[in-house]
């Protein structure tokens, strides 16, 4: 018997898998569920959960703590929800997360990059 609500929810992790393929990152590929130690809907990213929703409404919260717990199971640094905007394309998309989390990944960037810097 098929649940719409499954199939609408695996069209978006496709679409959002397929969307970071179309930017080079062809590593990138949707997950299958995997129960109570899920971690995320996308695979292929080393430092991130990705946690897709395809929903009539957003609870930011409740959504951000389910992206923070994948990421613990995953055991990486960045949990993310990717949420789907109605009537816009994919990569209108909202990336939402805890204002920790962007911190955390903002000083990796400067980290990286200084990095780079002091290796030329």
């Amino acid at each position: 018997m098929s649940n719409p609500s499954r199939e609408k929810g695996t069209r978006w992790e496709s679409s959002v898998a397929a969307f970071f393929r179309d930017r080079g990152h062809t590593e990138v590929f949707r997950l299958a569920p995997a129960g109570a130690q899920d971690a995320g809907d996308i695979g292929g990213l080393r430092d991130f959960a990705l946690e897709c929703r395809d929903r009539s409404k957003f609870n930011l919260a409740e959504n951000v703590r389910d992206a923070d717990l994948r990421a613990h199971h995953k055991q990486c640094r960045f949990g993310v929800a990717i949420l789907k905007r109605r009537g816009r394309s994919t990569g209108e998309g909202y990336a939402v997360m805890t204002l920790a989390t962007f911190v955390d990944i903002v000083t990796a960037l400067a980290d990286e990059g200084t990095r780079q810097v002091a290796a030329e």
